[in-house]
């Protein structure tokens, strides 16, 4: 696809998201029976998801939704849902929470069981990993929204140009980088996100994860100081020390993005979203990049990215009423219609398998076609209702391993007794 295409296609969200938005006070049944939900979300998918939830008050009689849109913060949103929840407001009805949250609210009791309320049908279509992040002990408490997940992006140019497949371990890419550089520009091999930030959860999990490694085990206890998770830190490791840029432990998503825009990495590891951003005019790397799975390690036997995006959760301190009408408006939101227009005016990867195959979608966003075979094994962030917390001793940790102030084994050891604390 080209960069005029993805502007065509993203103008729609560059072009402002709406105004203040009405909060609307708690209201039960109005007098012509039509029932009245507030829902809240961020303003970064703002304006696409007032259409669709205007479309839905088109629909139908039945239930009216209102909107309230929240700055483009999560750390803003996430203290607004809480301070509401846990004080038994009942201001909003539907809201759109992140994916990382889920285990936090649902563990407080804040969430209602959706298991009872919407038609099992709905999540079957879905792509599996959004569908267990929104499962906490067989019931389903939250409706996957929209996701997202990583990709290695690269360049196709170089690869031509060497006469060179496409890796798919760590150790076939380095042993390509050694041959990338001074190719068309290239001056380092790796290209992330190695700040002391959620960026850096993000990157370290899929290294662990291809590596047959875990954050949390089936019963939510820690192993993180396994032997696999060692090997794959150390991988990440040597890519910081011997093939990304100097700063790369200092890199969130801006900072990398740029140097490899630049025309200066063999390859990024990037949310989907860089398909279109990382070939904005001005990009030294337009019509060059391709896409692929991210790599497997020397004791792993399946690629995985790590997922992020938002699920509808509805607030459990509503009536009945509310939540039933709650549980229509979600319902039609995860439908497969509803997440193939959300798709078309949004480029939000959608949850349901279905979207991604379908002919209107692909016409598009082209770049879908591969998307699908690279999402189909995202996993979720580790659950667990201390995730903040659990994020932050990730960050810690895994950073002082990779800047050398500490040890690889040391650092996944004081991980391991830092998680071991948080699970009691």
């Amino acid at each position: 696809m080209t960069s005029k295409q993805w502007k065509r296609m993203t103008a729609m969200l560059s072009a402002g998201v709406m105004g203040a938005a009405m909060i609307a006070a708690p209201m039960a049944v109005q007098a012509d029976d039509t029932v009245t939900i507030t829902f809240s979300f961020d303003q970064g998918v703002g304006e696409p998801t007032q259409k669709i939830v205007d479309a839905y008050n088109e629909s139908q009689d039945k239930v009216k939704v209102e909107t309230v849109i929240l700055p483009q913060d999560a750390n803003t949103v996430h203290d607004d849902f809480v301070n509401k929840l846990a004080s038994g407001d009942t201001s909003v009805d539907v809201m759109g929470l992140d994916v990382t949250y889920i285990d936090e609210f649902a563990s407080a009791g804040w969430l209602a069981d959706l298991t009872d309320l919407v038609d099992p049908a709905i999540t079957e279509g879905m792509l599996t990993g959004p569908v267990e992040g929104a499962t906490k002990d067989g019931r389903l408490v939250a409706m996957p929204w929209f996701t997202n997940s990583s990709v290695l992006f690269y360049r196709q140019d170089v690869l031509d140009e060497l006469g060179a497949e496409v890796p798919t371990t760590w150790d076939g890419w380095m042993e390509l980088a050694d041959k990338a550089v001074g190719v068309n520009g290239v001056e380092y091999g790796a290209d992330f996100q190695a700040a002391q930030s959620e960026a850096l959860v993000c990157n370290w999990v899929e290294y662990v994860w291809s590596n047959g490694g875990d954050i949390l085990d089936e019963e939510g206890k820690p192993v993180v100081n396994s032997e696999n998770n060692v090997e794959a830190t150390n991988i990440m490791k040597k890519l910081v020390d011997e093939y990304a840029p100097e700063g790369v432990t200092t890199y969130t998503e801006t900072e990398s993005e740029q140097v490899f825009k630049e025309g200066k990495c063999l390859f990024i590891r990037d949310w989907s979203g860089f398909w279109s951003s990382g070939q904005d005019e001005g990009s030294k790397v337009t019509g060059k990049i391709a896409a692929t799975k991210l790599p497997v390690g020397p004791s792993g036997s399946e690629s995985h990215t790590c997922l992020g995006g938002l699920d509808l959760v509805i607030n459990n301190n509503i009536d009945d009423t509310q939540k039933e009408a709650a549980a229509d408006f979600i319902s039609y939101m995860a439908s497969a219609d509803t997440q193939k227009e959300m798709t078309l005016i949004s480029s939000q990867p959608p949850v349901v398998k279905d979207v991604y195959t379908d002919a209107d979608i692909l016409e598009a966003i082209p770049f879908y076609e591969e998307f699908y075979g690279i999402i189909e094994t995202g996993k979720s962030r580790p659950m667990s209702p201390k995730y903040a917390k659990l994020s932050d001793a990730i960050q810690r940790n895994i950073h002082q391993a990779l800047t050398g102030e500490m040890e690889v084994e040391k650092a996944l050891e004081t991980l391991q007794g830092e998680l071991e604390e948080l699970s009691k």
